[in-house]
C-alpha cells in the first residue's frame, strides 16, 4: 500500500507545488530541483511504519537523476533518523522505478529522501515518482 497519499509534499527550496509532482502517481510529471543536493519531503499527518520506498526517474536527462541519498523519518520535522542510505545509483532508462527496503523501519510521520549528489547535472535534480510502501497502515 503507499501511504504517500492524502498528505503534504516539499522540498527544500519550499515549494510545495513542485514537490507534490513528485507524489501524484503520474509519471509524466516530475519534480524539478533547482539544484545538485536537497530535500524531497512527504508529511504523512500520521506516524506509519513505512518499510520500503520507490524512486522513479524522469523522463529527462539521465545526469539529472539522483546518485546518492539517504533516506529519512522524522517524527517532528526537525529532527531526521537515516533509515537508508543509497550512493552511486543508476537508472538504466527513463521512467525507471527502484525499490528500496528499509532494514529496521519505524513509525514516523515526515519522511524525506536527502539528495547528496545527482549523476552529474551542474544546475538541477529530478525524479517522476517517489512511494511510500508499507504491508498495512498502522
Amino acid at each position: 500500500m503507499n501511504l504517500a497519499t492524502g498528505g503534504t509534499a516539499n522540498d527544500s527550496a519550499g515549494n510545495a507545488a513542485n514537490a507534490r509532482s513528485a507524489f501524484d502517481q503520474n509519471s509524466a510529471t516530475q519534480w524539478l530541483y533547482g539544484g545538485v543536493t536537497g530535500w524531497l519531503q512527504y508529511d504523512l499527518g500520521h506516524t506509519e511504519r513505512v518499510q520500503r520506498y520507490t524512486v522513479t526517474s524522469a523522463n529527462d536527462r539521465v545526469p539529472r537523476d539522483p546518485k546518492d541519498w539517504q533516506f529519512q523519518g522524522s517524527t517532528d520535522g526537525s529532527t531526521w533518523t537515516t533509515l537508508d542510505t543509497q550512493s552511486n545509483q543508476v537508472f538504466a532508462t527513463r521512467l525507471k522505478m527502484k525499490t528500496y527496503t528499509i532494514a529496521n523501519p519505524a513509525a514516523y510521520r515526515y519522511y524525506r529522501l536527502n539528495i547528496t549528489a545527482n549523476n552529474g547535472d551542474s544546475k538541477f535534480t529530478d525524479l517522476a515518482e517517489m512511494g511510500l510502501f508499507a504491508s498495512k497502515p498502522q
